[in-house]
């Protein structure tokens, strides 16, 4: 940097003459190695032609890069400079300026050579040299001078050198500088490396700028070398990372710090073009940061170079200090600055001795990982031993340590202006609970929920609180498990679609509730809110829990943050889990979450469990680095006791053409209860005695890790289930397996056999319903006990046990003729959820015993404008000949408008009749004809799309069903169907069945 001596030059100026311009020629200004980075001399000459004026002032301006390192060498006084009495230690460099003196009027050429030595600066200035000139040996005295260096920091970072007022006489006599010729240490003759080629191998010019005393226009000069050899340039950077408290997930102060060694073999190492700084993934934003944080504008930190700074105070994030040759440690201090195009600045500035250097950064988060990257781009070509950056900690401070105790590394991607490979090294650090490297964590999650009312089978407001402790580690996973019958009416209500959930842009009409959420590290966390939507079901959800928060705090304004969290049904207990998998970072940040407090207000869309015993809310987290954790929370419903109990049981086979002693028939038991009652709890079904059991149907067991799995053996399967429940828009069914999932009591009476597991299954469902088999004392009848079923609503519940066929025995065997008046009815004992019982015993009806013809309906969309009736009428299967009519009134509550023939579809044998074949009248009869002479087994009628419509009292009767809240009943309905066979037998058959809304 101290070519700055160059300038000390002209010492002597010539005597007054008429103004001519001075003029620079012969310019030679290049290193005796040009080697790139090699402590070579630097030689500086040039002559000064057609001149009849004196040099006054001269500048030198030395290339980027090509340096001097006045810490290298000892410094001499200024006083003692002009004195001549530098010690020669201090010494950096020779000069030889050749003039013209006029003795006596006469020209005389003189030779003069000098010194340079390194002065001892002013505080404001980062060094400076000094020339002493000893004209004739020092016969005509000395001539001290003062070169002062100043960093070209509003540019390029290079030497600046200027002599002022350089005298014209001496002893008298006038001089005249005709040329300069002026050498700078490599190495000065004390041992210290002094002068420093620049690292880049491109043209490296010296601009002299020479002015006179009575010139007004300065004229210039320039000098050219190219550095050689950079191929081979050392390049050696390093990266340490210091952290003053390395616990997990903890806000302290963080030192990053590129280092390079100031020599390699003689050669200093390639100053850093581009540097990309990756801390270790875990190492993150403080969240806790935000609030409180402002944001420097690119005018408030001014330009390059000197000018105040006008940064916010709260945009102060961090210190900086540079080890730099020529100033030793520079210290400065680190700002927050944004942009539209830059979201993540660093503003750095370091000043001394009248040196400011500025440099931007940009900074990258990993929206996802949070993982932070920042690059610093064509950095100023000055050597440095360490370029250390320490952020700010305490509970607001701007990074927090990796969440979890291990090992992490971090690793800087430097270039050189070499033109060589980058360099990546790498630093590592470790995290720990403790001084000593232990890790302990703590997974204590606390949750409690509250109800607006605790009524059984009332609707109430939910609030949830779910706390983690400050120690424990950030959540990965989180599962919060309602208390068994704290339902959701997930058909009622609307569902926001997955695309609109996906942009925070739900619908007001889906909206359960609020959510306030409170993320970060330390003891300072956050607080962001939001609000909860219902969306649509998946595969393997009933529906999903959409959260949107709205994340804006400080200057950051991340619009919103969107968390998908499905709902399911447990399998065996019914309990309402809603899961989440929580994502490392949102827009950059952690999501440490601390609290989560969501309330639940939509009217109508909760329900009550119908029991009133003592039931928990459930949390279990597992954290991002695998522990886990669990906590529960009390609840319990009231007034269970005022709920009713009412199930009815039929038993029945339906097998028209089976009912000899020794078949295998089928057996169907249906089980309705009213919505507003409570929930079955128990089942107990004792089988009729006139069907005995047969072993061989029970052999083959499907195993518990098969059944958790759903892949039961075919030989496994007993029959099929089939339910109804309010909460959902679908009736739920499924396979009935043997299988092992647990045993007897000891105290249980009777011979053990498989259990029994019936799965209902639905969009988003699987709820299995466990149960015992037994053989009973009594008279070895077949026992199955269905125990702590769900406490879920079900309304109708059909239990089919499947027929013998060929290869594979059925489960029962008839004793008797199914049509024998002595059949023994079964047995069914019902238990709800509030410990009321009830038994039962239902009649065995046969198919094959029944007298009128086979008749199903069917009812849905009650509570809408266009409702559907289905009915289905099949021969009596012991009757001698098929169906030739059938007719039938419609439902009371349901009108026909037989106008309209859209919506109507009849069939007969599965071939559709045209309208010339059936009639519908304004009474609301349906006559059918079945053409042809053969009759017909089958006559089925679809009434649809506005071909019958619903009185308004049914339409409201409707509606109280669907909200299944309210207490009412499903809607009966039935149907008489008189039906007139090809032999000309009449005959009627009257059903009842539930109408769906």
């Amino acid at each position: 940097m101290l070519a700055a001596v160059l300038a000390a030059l002209a010492v002597l100026a010539g005597a007054p003459a008429p103004a001519r311009a001075i003029g620079i020629t012969g310019v030679t200004a290049a290193p005796t190695d040009t080697t790139s980075g090699a402590h070579s001399d630097f030689r500086l000459a040039f002559s000064l032609t057609g001149a009849t004026d004196d040099l006054r002032d001269l500048q030198v301006d030395l290339p980027t890069g090509l340096l001097g390192n006045p810490m290298a060498v000892p410094q001499c006084p200024e006083a003692a400079l002009r004195a001549d009495a530098c010690a020669p230690d201090t010494e950096v460099g020779t000069t030889s300026t050749a003039i013209t003196a006029s003795v006596l009027g006469v020209p005389a050429p003189l030779t003069v050579t000098g010194t340079v030595y390194n002065v001892q600066p002013p505080a404001d200035e980062p060094a400076r040299l000094g020339i002493v000139l000893r004209p004739l040996g020092g016969v005509l005295g000395k001539i001290a001078l003062i070169v002062r260096i100043r960093v070209r920091d509003e540019s390029d970072y290079g030497l600046q050198t200027t002599i002022s007022d350089i005298p014209r006489t001496q002893a008298g006599l006038p001089f005249t500088i005709n040329s300069l010729s002026l050498t700078l240490d490599g190495r000065a003759p004390a041992g210290g490396a002094f002068m420093v080629n620049p690292t880049q191998c491109a043209p490296a010019t010296t601009r002299i700028t020479a002015d006179s005393y009575a010139s007004s226009r300065p004229v210039t000069a320039t000098g050219t070398f190219r550095p050689t050899a950079c191929d081979s340039e050392p390049f050696a950077p390093g990266m340490e990372i210091g952290i003053d408290q390395p616990t997990p997930d903890t806000p302290t102060a963080h030192s990053i710090a590129l280092t390079q060694p100031a020599d390699v073999g003689g050669r200093q190492p390639s100053h850093v073009k581009k540097a990309v700084v990756r801390l270790p993934v875990g190492t993150s934003f403080n969240p806790s940061l935000a609030p409180g944080l402002q944001v420097c504008s690119d005018a408030q930190f001014g330009p390059p170079g000197g000018g105040p700074i006008r940064c916010p105070a709260a945009s102060l994030i961090g210190h900086v200090a540079f080890d730099n040759p020529l100033l030793g440690s520079v210290p400065g201090d680190v700002y927050f600055g944004r942009t539209d195009d830059d979201p993540y600045r660093l503003l750095i500035v370091g000043a001394k001795a009248g040196v400011t250097v500025k440099i931007k950064a940009s900074v990258h988060p990993d929206d996802d990982t949070a993982q932070i990257t920042t690059t610093f781009d064509n950095l100023p070509q000055v050597p440095f031993t360490k370029f250390d950056l320490t952020f700010t900690g305490g509970p607001t401070g701007v990074l927090v340590t990796p969440p979890a105790c291990g090992t992490y590394q971090g690793s800087i991607t430097a270039t050189p202006y070499s033109g060589g490979p980058p360099q990546t090294p790498t630093t590592t650090f470790a995290i720990a609970d403790d001084d000593q490297g232990g890790c302990a964590p703590r997974e204590t999650p606390a949750i409690s929920g509250s109800v607006s009312t605790t009524r059984a089978l009332a609707s109430p407001a939910l609030t949830l609180d779910l706390q983690r402790d400050a120690g424990s580690r950030r959540p990965a996973r989180l599962d919060v498990a309602l208390p068994k019958g704290l339902l959701g009416q997930v058909d009622a209500t609307p569902q926001c679609p997955t695309a609109r959930a996906i942009a925070a842009a739900c619908p007001a009409s889906t909206q359960l509730g609020t959510v306030t959420s409170t993320i970060g590290s330390g003891s300072q966390p956050i607080t962001l809110r939001g609000k909860a939507f219902l969306g649509t079901p998946t595969a393997t959800a009933v529906a999903r829990l959409w959260l949107a928060i709205r994340v804006d705090v400080g200057p950051f304004d991340f619009g919103s943050f969107v968390l998908q969290n499905p709902l399911t049904l447990d399998q065996t207990d019914g309990r309402v889990h809603v899961s989440a998998v929580l994502p490392d970072a949102f827009k950059g940040f952690p999501l440490g979450l601390r609290r989560l407090q969501m309330t639940i207000a939509r009217k109508g869309f909760l329900r009550n469990p119908s029991g009133c015993d003592a039931r928990t809310f459930d949390v279990a987290i597992t954290a991002v680095d695998g522990t886990q954790g669990a906590g529960s929370g009390p609840f319990q419903a009231s007034g269970c006791d005022a709920l009713p109990f009412r199930p009815g049981a039929a038993t029945s086979i339906e097998a028209p053409r089976l009912r000899a002693a020794g078949t295998q028939p089928p057996l169907r038991t249906a089980i309705t209860k009213p919505p507003a009652d409570t929930a079955l709890k128990d089942i107990e079904l004792l089988v009729s005695g006139g069907l005995v059991p047969n072993p061989d149907a029970l052999a083959s067991v499907c195993q518990p890790d098969q059944l958790a799995a759903n892949r039961c053996p075919p030989s496994t399967r007993l029959g099929r289930v089939s339910a109804v429940t309010p909460l959902l828009g679908t009736r739920l069914s499924g396979p009935v397996y043997l299988a092992l999932n647990g045993s007897l009591p000891d105290d249980e009476p009777g011979i053990e056999l498989p259990y029994l597991s019936a799965v209902l299954a639905g969009p988003g469902v699987r709820l299995r319903l466990d149960g015992e088999l037994r053989l009973s004392p009594e008279a070895g009848r077949l026992e199955a006990h269905f125990h702590d079923l769900p406490d879920v609503p079900l309304s109708n519940l059909t239990l089919d046990i499947d027929a013998g066929r060929a290869g594979h025995p059925g489960p029962f065997t008839a004793a008797a003729d199914l049509c024998a008046a002595e059949f023994a009815p079964s047995d069914v004992t019902f238990t709800g959820q509030n410990g009321k019982t009830t038994t039962q015993q239902p009649v065995l009806d046969a198919a094959a015993c029944r007298k009128g013809a086979l008749v199903r309906a069917d009812a849905s969309g009650l509570a809408t404008a266009r409702p559907v009736l289905a009915v289905t009428i099949a021969r009596n299967p012991t009757g001698a000949h098929a169906l030739r009519a059938a007719s039938f009134r419609l439902p009371a509550g349901l009108r026909a408008r037989p106008a309209r023939g859209a919506g109507i579809v009849v069939r007969a044998d599965g071939h559709r009749l045209s309208r010339r074949h059936w009639a519908l009248s304004a009474r609301g009869t349906m006559t059918v004809h079945v053409p042809g002479h053969g009759g017909a087994q089958r006559i089925a009628v679809a009434l649809s799309k506005g071909a019958v419509v619903p009185t308004p009292g049914l339409r409201a009767a409707g509606r109280r069903v669907a909200s299944s809240l309210s207490g009412a009943e499903p809607v009966p309905l039935d149907v008489s169907v008189t039906t007139r066979e090809l032999g000309g037998r009449r005959a009627r058959t009257t059903v009842s069945f539930d109408g769906r809304p």
